[in-house]
């Protein structure tokens, strides 16, 4: 039988993500998960969707980049461009 949900280092383990990455795209509303107690799991298709979203971003130009950047780097981008 297939896992009906997935913890959180499942999703670690069959997308090779890293976990900070998979909290960021959680946040970001790019990854749909559900408690259970205190515990984070994901349905299978979500984790996929997400996966799927991902692709889509980068066949259309925009891949998706979780790292925040800082506050000073921000500030030199703006000035330059």
């Amino acid at each position: 039988m297939q896992k009906l949900k997935m913890s959180m280092a499942d999703i670690a383990e069959a997308t090779g993500e890293a976990m900070p990455l998979i909290y960021t795209a959680i946040n970001a509303g790019h990854l749909k998960t559900f408690l259970v107690g205190r515990r984070r799991f994901a349905r299978p298709a979500d984790v996929a969707a997400w996966v799927d979203f991902l692709q889509a971003e980068s066949d259309a130009g925009r891949p998706v980049c979780y790292q925040a950047r800082k506050e000073k780097e921000a500030e030199l981008v703006e000035v330059s461009e």
